[in-house]
């Protein structure tokens, strides 16, 4: 294995912790206004990075595209919770910071998954 595999291995294992752990903790403070797909992609965020950049260890290419199809339902899924929550009809700042961050949590697994793809082409 080389040396950029193991580094791009060892960022997804360290933010696969931090999404479990915001996983768990925001199992605390579920409110009344969470959606379904919102709960849903939590969960599903929270509890399968980890594992997939492990076993990218083993089957690089189907940890790689699991990361990419976990990116689009985190989309989705945080995208539809923006609307439920009706930050559309919020001011614009708080709807850019919102959307922001939301593109930030999808962009993590994204960008691992594509390394994870060019690192084995190479």
């Amino acid at each position: 294995m080389r040396d950029g595999t193991k580094v791009i291995i060892g960022f997804g294992s360290i933010w696969g912790l931090f999404a479990l752990g915001a996983t768990l903790f925001s199992a605390f403070t579920l409110g009344a206004n969470d959606t379904t797909p919102e709960v849903f992609v939590l969960a599903l965020y929270g509890l399968t990075i980890l594992p997939s950049c492990i076993l990218a260890i083993w089957f690089q290419r189907r940890a790689a595209i699991w990361l990419l199809c976990l990116s689009g339902i985190s989309l989705f899924g945080f995208m539809y919770q923006a609307f439920a929550q009706g930050l559309v009809s919020k001011p614009v700042t708080k709807l850019v910071g919102s959307l922001s961050w939301m593109l930030f949590l999808v962009a993590i697994p994204a960008l691992l998954g594509v390394a994870l793809l060019r690192t084995e082409k190479a």
